[in-house]
């Protein structure tokens, strides 16, 4: 089977970015994520590949571990935010949402490499726990385990 790289990007790519950028925090670190991703499949047989958006899930996700673990994403400093008690005004809708995406980083920011990605998978992507375990590299049991700590 050949694959058609220009087809492969339009059908998967922002789903793809959204997965990364959800794990990593970052837009142009899931760019580079993805796009790495997207280098690698073109150095695989396609014929090896029997779903190539799950292949392109578990290679997203495990750059994303690998740079969530790196020495380099250790040493950032994370961002303060103050959120206001005020109500907000419904013109204001994109600056709440920004507000809830920052304040939804940092909590993000403070879970485990393991945890956030399996957090992301399972409960934003709806991955079942058995998947999620393949992509790890754990067993569903410790997954489980892994979402409910993140979750608390």
């Amino acid at each position: 089977m050949s694959l058609d790289l220009d087809d492969l990007w339009r059908a998967h790519r922002r789903y793809l970015l959204d997965l990364a950028f959800r794990m990593l925090g970052n837009i142009g670190d899931a760019e580079d994520i993805v796009q790495e991703a997207f280098t690698r499949l073109l150095r695989v047989d396609g014929d090896e590949i029997d779903d190539v958006r799950g292949w392109l899930v578990v290679v997203v996700s495990r750059l994303c571990l690998d740079q969530l673990r790196s020495a380099r994403v250790r040493r950032e400093v994370g961002v303060e935010v103050e959120l206001a008690d005020d109500e907000v005004d419904p013109a204001d809708r994109v600056t709440l949402d920004d507000s809830v995406r920052l304040a939804l980083h940092l909590v993000l920011e403070r879970l485990t490499a393991a945890e956030r990605t399996v957090f992301v998978l399972h409960d934003v992507f709806q991955y079942p726990f058995e998947e999620v375990a393949t992509i790890v590299g754990r067993s569903p049991t410790s997954c489980c385990q892994l979402a409910s700590r993140a979750r608390r």
